[in-house]
C-alpha cells in the first residue's frame, strides 16, 4: 500500500522528532563513572546482579563499602536520578543489593533497537561481607575475602582469592575458573562447561575430592586417585583426613588442584664490604 504524500511527510516527521527526543538518539554514545559509598555497619552481604560487564571486589579492612561503577551506553543517555538512571541500589535486611536495569525508558517511548548498556563494577568492602555476584556477560574477580562467596557467569571467567570462607560456590558456562584459597579451606564446589579448573589449595588442607571431567588432561600436586571410564573421568580421594568437600565439575578443560605455592624466602643482606688495607709506605 503507498501512503499518500501528506500522510508519509506527517509519517517521516514523527519518526525524526522521536529520534530527537533527549536520549533517544540512535546509536549516541555515552560514558558516565558513578561513585558511591555506604557505611559497612549493617552490612553483611554485598549481592549483585550485573547483565553485560565486569565484577571486581577487593576485601580489606575498612569501615566502609565503595563503588565506583564504569558505565558505557549506546542510545540511553543519563539522568538526574541515583546512579543516572543505569542502576539500582539499596540496603535491606543487611543486604546491599545493586541490580542493573534491563529495560529503561525514557519518557513515552522505549530505547530504540540496537541501544546497550555495559557496566563495569569495582567494589570495596570489608573482610568479612559475604558476596553474591552474578553476571551474564563479564568476568568476576575477588581478593582478600573472609565470608561466604557464591559466584556466578555465563559468558566469562571466575577468578577468585579467598583468605577464608565457610562456603565458596562458583560457577559459570563459558570461561575457565581459578579459586585460590590462602589460609584456610572449608569446601568449595567449581563448575563450568567450557573451560578449565584450577583449585589451590594450602597445603594442610583436609579435603575429599569429587571430580567429574569429560574433555581435558587432569593433574594434582596431592595424592588422589584416578578413575577413567569411556567418554568420563572422575577423581576421587582423601587428603589429610578428607573434612572437607572439593566438588569439581567440567566439561571440555583441563583440571589443576596444586599447593598454595610457599613464600619466596627471605634474601639474607649482603655484608658490607671492607676495603683492603692501604700498604704502609716505605721510610725515607
Amino acid at each position: 500500500m503507498v501512503l499518500p504524500m501528506k500522510t508519509r511527510s506527517r509519517t517521516l516527521s514523527f519518526l525524526a522528532a522521536v529520534l530527537l527526543l533527549p536520549g533517544c538518539i540512535a546509536g549516541e554514545r555515552h560514558r558516565v563513572t558513578v561513585n558511591r559509598q555506604w557505611a559497612a555497619a549493617g552490612i553483611e552481604r554485598v549481592e549483585v546482579r550485573g547483565v553485560n560487564g565486569d565484577l571486581r571486589v577487593e576485601a580489606s579492612d575498612i569501615s566502609e563499602v565503595t563503588l565506583v561503577a564504569e558505565v558505557k551506553a549506546r542510545g540511553i543517555a543519563p539522568t538526574e536520578a541515583e546512579n543516572r538512571g543505569y542502576f539500582e541500589s539499596h540496603i535491606e535486611d543487611g543486604t546491599l543489593r545493586i541490580v542493573q536495569k534491563k529495560r529503561i525508558v525514557r519518557g513515552a517511548f522505549p530505547f530504540t533497537a540496537g541501544s546497550r548498556i555495559e557496566i563495569d563494577y569495582s567494589l570495596r568492602v570489608p573482610k568479612e561481607v559475604a558476596l553474591d555476584l552474578t553476571t551474564v556477560n563479564g568476568r568476576i574477580a575477588t581478593r582478600g575475602t573472609l565470608g561466604d562467596a557464591n559466584l556466578r557467569s555465563v559468558n566469562g571467567q571466575i577468578d577468585s582469592e579467598v583468605l577464608s570462607a565457610e562456603s565458596f560456590q562458583a560457577q559459570t558456562v563459558n570461561g575457565r575458573i581459578r579459586a585460590t584459597f590462602l589460609n584456610d579451606f572449608h569446601g568449595a564446589r567449581l563448575k563450568t562447561v567450557n573451560g578449565g579448573v584450577v583449585a589451590v589449595l594450602p597445603t594442610t588442607a583436609s579435603f575429599t575430592c569429587d571430580l567429574s571431567q569429560v574433555n581435558g588432561d587432569f593433574e594434582a600436586s596431592f595424592p588422589l586417585n584416578i578413575h577413567s571410564h569411556p567418554g568420563r573421568r572422575r577423581v576421587s580421594g582423601e587428603v589429610n583426613g578428607g573434612r572437607y568437600e572439593l566438588q569439581i565439575t567440567t566439561v571440555n578443560g583441563n583440571v589443576r588442584v596444586q599447593h598454595v605455592e610457599p613464600p619466596a624466602p627471605p634474601v639474607p643482606p649482603q655484608p658490607p664490604e671492607i676495603p683492603a688495607p692501604v700498604p704502609a709506605s716505605d721510610p725515607v
